[in-house]
């Protein structure tokens, strides 16, 4: 990858500087809740701030103000002021109206991000979704930007809002005939990639490995992508992965003299030609039904710590560690790193990890590497559950980590006889860890499930794009895919992060759902429990903190049918800070539908400080709970 240039979001300034001087705030006359509505005119001092993107290939993304573009202004009370559109015909003045605030210091830009407290306030990046239609509308849900003010009562002395996202333009030329689905940046820098920042001090609250964008309706091998991204400094080892539609994953790594820093508000131009390996370019290693199994390096005492771990640098080597765990070898508290890219073109997949008596048990990271292609499998007495991994446990601690599938997963459950209660899971990442020792950080997925047939009297069936069943402790994680679920069994649930947990000790931090949900026609026949479906779970149990969705649920079920933005269905959980940005919920059923953007069916849970409404913020629920959050979780947004 070449950075050829870069190129502010307007012209010459980096940052928008908005001025509003006493004579332009207007004042009506109407109060509303007994508050006084007044009018901001914002105008831009040069720099355009909003959302409207446009490219003139000389100045980078010029910004303007669109109709329903709203700020949240925090002071003693806290309001959000929305605009009707530009007020000239360039977009860069608008005007803003919004009940007064007493003492404003804060404003949060875009309000639909916004939380309830300035303090919980902050920036991520995960779960872009690049349309080629409208190749810069994902910006507007990712162009953060806050500003410092001073008011008392109706009088707004003046207002500066400052970018706080870089966009990274990526000039895609793949060989002929590929088209380019997925873009994963990432880097073996152990600082990583800043993906999630306090608003208050932007300080970095995490950070990954790697940041994956998925790019939708290209039709030519050449394409442009834009991606947004945090201010932060790489360092050497940068490299970009190209995935496209034969999956196979083009690699390109950029080495820098130093450190390299990308400042908000900037553009970042770099373009990508396919030009096999003598242009510095790699493809992923290919796991075909061929491949054979060769051990890895196992000298000085590799294997035992995370810092020198077991290299997986070659499809030959995945294939090794396949077959050691599948004869019964655990690797109990055993690291592993990934090195490659890997494309599974195999007839069928084995997971690591088949089964509860042979799973795998040792520690994961996939070192930013993508797994590509397909991953096809089907019910037996000997694999029951299905993912990169299958089945996973241990009786300390494990970590998987730094992961991304971009593989389509094809999985069929079988008709056996009789009735089982045992819970079966089909994961992007893990089909099945049934423990609280497990964690998995910075994973994601942007393949397609299609998970069909089963038993409607055997099994209970979890479906995840992470995850399929757990009580994992789960962070930083996304799933930008889709899941086309026609399966039955004695109970479904189905979500876009993890299928069921009932672990009341989990916990699921900072995860984005942008997949898509369709239901073909899925069965149950545990009348306890309806079919469950949620942007990030099916069922969970834990604490849900700082999540969001912004995923469709579609389709018909057989069976009632609980939906809900963020949980189908939940027991005992705690919600803190989370929202869901979609209504796209047109869910049918021959018997029931529950619906609720946030939660469809809810059963002794707490919710705090989360949004349930999409934009406008209309209802908190929880405002006096049986549960408020320790300090800890306040901290961790």
């Amino acid at each position: 990858m070449k950075i050829n240039n870069v190129i502010p979001f307007f012209t010459a300034f980096l940052l928008i500087l908005m001025g509003c001087t006493q004579d332009e705030v207007i004042k009506e006359d109407t109060s509303v809740g007994g508050k006084e509505k007044i009018s901001v005119t914002v105008t831009q001092g040069g720099a355009i701030t909003r959302i409207s993107h446009e490219d003139d290939g000389a100045n980078g993304l010029i910004l303007k103000w669109t109709a329903n573009d709203a700020f949240k202004l925090y002071g003693t009370t806290t309001e959000v002021f929305t605009t009707a559109g530009p007020t000239d015909g360039d977009g860069k003045i608008a005007t803003f109206t919004g009940n007064a605030v007493e003492d404003a210091l804060h404003a949060f830009f875009p309000a639909s991000k916004a939380e309830k407290r300035w303090e919980d306030c902050h920036f991520n990046v995960i779960g872009q979704v690049i349309d080629a239609n409208a190749p810069f509308a994902h910006l507007s849900g990712y162009n953060f930007m806050t500003a410092q003010t001073t008011a008392s009562g109706t009088e707004i002395s003046e207002i500066s809002f400052k970018h706080k996202i870089a966009v990274l333009k990526f000039e895609v030329t793949l060989p002929d005939g590929i088209v380019p689905k997925y873009i994963t940046l990432s880097t073996q820098d152990d600082a990583g990639i800043a993906i999630s920042q306090k608003a208050s001090d932007e300080s970095n609250i995490t950070t990954a490995k790697q940041l994956t964008a998925a790019i939708s309706g290209v039709s030519s091998e050449k394409f442009t992508a834009y991606m947004a991204i945090l201010p932060s400094t790489l360092k050497e080892k940068l490299a970009l992965a190209v995935t496209g539609d034969d999956g196979m994953v083009y690699s390109y790594t950029v080495s820098f003299n130093g450190d390299f820093p990308y400042e908000a508000g900037k553009v970042y131009n770099s373009e990508l030609t396919f030009g096999g390996i003598e242009g510095g370019y790699g493809t992923a290693a290919i796991f075909d039904n061929n491949v054979i199994g060769n051990t890895w390096d196992q000298s000085d005492n590799k294997g035992s710590t995370k810092d020198n771990p077991y290299l997986i640098e070659s499809a030959g080597h995945l294939k090794y560690l396949i077959e050691q765990v599948e004869a019964g070898e655990r690797y109990l508290d055993k690291f592993f790193k990934l090195t490659t890219d890997i494309k599974v073109t195999a007839d069928t997949w084995t997971p690591i990890g088949i089964s509860s008596t042979k799973p795998f048990r040792g520690n994961f990271d996939g070192g930013g590497h993508t797994i590509s292609g397909a991953l096809k499998g089907s019910f037996s007495n000997d694999l029951q559950n299905f993912g990169f991994f299958g089945y996973l446990t241990t009786t300390s601690s494990m970590l998987i980590e730094n992961i991304h599938i971009a593989a389509n997963i094809t999985w069929s459950f079988a008709y056996p006889e009789g009735t089982i209660i045992t819970h079966f899971g089909v994961g992007g990442v893990i089909g099945n860890g049934p423990t609280q020792e497990i964690t998995v950080h910075n994973c994601t997925m942007s393949g397609e499930m299609k998970i069909s047939d089963g038993n409607s009297n055997y099994g209970n069936l979890c479906i995840g794009g992470i995850i399929g069943h757990s009580g994992a402790h789960i962070q930083n994680c996304s799933s930008i895919g889709k899941s086309d679920v026609s399966c039955k069994g004695s109970s479904l649930w189905i979500g876009g992060i993890i299928g069921r947990d009932g672990f009341l000790s989990s916990e699921y931090k900072h995860c984005i759902n942008t997949s898509s949900i369709i239901l073909s026609n899925p069965e149950r026949s545990n009348t306890i429990y309806a079919v469950s479906v949620g942007g990030i779970g099916g069922y969970i149990a834990g604490k849900v903190l700082g999540c969001c969705n912004q995923g469709s649920i579609t389709g018909h079920s057989i069976s009632p049918v609980d939906v809900g933005g963020i949980t189908g269905y939940s027991e005992w959980a705690k919600y803190h800070l989370n929202r869901n940005l979609t209504t796209d919920f047109n869910v049918t059923s021959e018997e029931t539908v529950k619906l609720g953007y946030l939660i469809g069916r809810i059963n002794s849970a707490t919710i705090y400080s989360c949004n349930e409404s999409v934009g406008e913020q209309s209802q908190w629920l929880g405002s006096n709970p049986a549960w408020t959050p320790t300090t800890d979780d306040e901290s961790a947004h």
